[in-house]
């Protein structure tokens, strides 16, 4: 059954955007035909009414959130990789989404962030495709040292020289981190240590940050 957003109700029918349009009308959605809308984090079973409207069957109880708070600090990379970790880390679940800059983080890579409206769609098709109830949060770029001092009992950053510490999750509220294609600086690592953050080691092999997020998010349960 496709799944689609809306943020506009006019009594038992949803007032459908262009974009939700043009989307029903690629997939050949035909009038009655049901499908599922999210509004409002709630999920409701609906029929097509032309030109714009999905009239209410009935709300329908459905939860794929966890119930604790998960955070992927995700470092400038190149657009494509950045990109792909945006899609997978939404369909994994993650609620919010940290870019950030490091010491390490190519210049040429900061061209990215004038891609925003882009990545809020990607976002947001990852979401009807996984069925999450809530669009994850896209952050404004920080700083490294800055999300470090996030409030989040909870950090763990991924380091490739990291020795015998696993990564390990106990389902509470968790802010994972991975460098960008240069890694973290010794100091970057030192003040990670300082603040108490746990650095862990994922595999033997030295992993893309865009597949370490992935990997670390695919082990959260």
């Amino acid at each position: 059954m496709y799944k689609f957003f809306a943020n506009k109700k006019e009594n038992d029918c949803f007032i459908l955007d262009s974009e939700t349009l043009q989307h029903l009308k690629s997939v050949r959605i035909k009038p009655n035909e049901v499908f599922l809308v999210n509004y409002i984090n709630e999920f409701y079973e609906c029929n097509f009414i032309y030109p714009n409207l999905a009239k209410i069957i009935k709300k329908t109880t459905i939860n794929n959130e966890r119930d604790y708070q998960t955070t992927a600090c995700l470092p400038l990379i190149k657009i494509n990789h950045f990109e792909l970790a945006l899609q997978k880390l939404v369909e994994l679940g993650v609620k919010k989404i940290i870019p950030f800059i490091s010491e390490y983080t190519d210049q040429s890579n900061l061209k990215i962030l004038n891609k925003r409206e882009r990545f809020e769609k990607i976002i947001k098709e990852a979401c009807q495709q996984s069925m999450r109830n809530v669009i994850p949060e896209l952050t404004d770029v920080m700083r490294y040292d800055e999300i470090l001092e996030l409030n989040c009992k909870n950090k763990i950053l991924a380091y490739e020289k990291a020795e015998g510490m696993p990564f390990y999750h106990n389902n509470e509220d968790v802010m994972l981190i991975v460098g960008p294609e240069g890694g973290f600086s010794l100091k970057e690592i030192d003040l990670a240590v300082k603040k108490n953050v746990k650095i862990v080691s994922l595999t033997k092999t030295i992993l893309r940050a865009e597949t370490a997020l992935i990997f670390m998010f695919s082990r959260l349960n």
